[in-house]
């Protein structure tokens, strides 16, 4: 009959507590539950930095400033949302918004509508070659989180290349004609930057050049997501200093 050694004894609990740690890891990957990382009575801003308008005509037809969320656009304005009310099922995420299209003034005055979007809880069973948009701005401002893996599990269109390397980032690559004929008028990009609570902190719409001809920014988060970050930040650096701390006594 073999000996176990001392040394056999490590070796068998160090593989267990491994195979444990990737058991419960993997039923954690498998159960993942996708949510919204904002709240109800949230407020969003965003703020339009760059918007070449005559460009923009050329592109995409004078129209392109009638509906949607580019409605009114142009540089220096902002548009800010109010969440409503969010509600999830099994199967659904909703949230309703009231939102102040692009504006000038501080004072926001009466709002501009209220819109509803939702997503389903499952993101792969969105239907293959998946388009958020045929049309501006082609990408969404919210998405639900874990907002990595939600990207991931989608199965988006060749219009999308999604990189989760850094921050959640969807890369798009709008070709001429892909509207309709002469709509738009030449290759167009999109680069949209999300941040850890699935809402879009960055949206740039570029042409071949790096010819930036929009750019948004978000102006302003929730402060529970503020306090999130920062509490994140500062998990890392605790962490960092007892890790340099250890070291330096071994």
């Amino acid at each position: 009959m073999a000996k176990i050694t001392r040394s056999s004894k490590h070796l068998f609990a160090s593989t267990a507590l491994v195979l444990i740690f990737m058991g419960g890891f993997t039923s954690k990957v498998i159960a993942l539950d996708y949510s919204i990382g904002f709240r109800e009575d949230d407020q969003l801003i965003w703020k339009c930095n760059v918007c070449n308008i005559n460009k923009m005509n050329v592109l995409f037809g004078e129209s392109w400033r009638d509906a949607g969320l580019f409605e009114n656009l142009s540089q220096g304005k902002r548009m800010r949302w109010d969440v409503n009310t969010i509600e999830e099922n099994s199967t659904t995420i909703l949230t309703s918004v009231n939102i102040w299209m692009w504006k000038n003034e501080e004072s926001w005055g009466t709002l501009d509508n209220i819109t509803e979007s939702s997503y389903l809880k499952n993101p792969s069973q969105y239907p293959a070659n998946f388009n958020f948009s045929t049309y501006l701005p082609f990408v969404p401002f919210w998405l639900p989180v874990p907002i990595g893996d939600y990207l991931g599990e989608m199965k988006l269109s060749n219009l999308y290349d999604v990189d989760n390397r850094v921050l959640p980032t969807l890369n798009v690559q709008v070709e001429k004609d892909y509207i309709k004929p002469n709509t738009p008028t030449e290759n167009v990009y999109i680069i949209a930057v999300y941040n850890l609570n699935g809402i879009l902190s960055s949206y740039k719409l570029y042409l071949t050049g790096n010819v930036v001809v929009i750019d948004i920014s978000l102006d302003s988060i929730p402060l529970f997501a503020l306090i999130f970050t920062i509490g994140l930040i500062s998990a890392f650096f605790i962490v960092i200093y007892l890790y340099v701390k250890r070291k330096r006594n071994i």
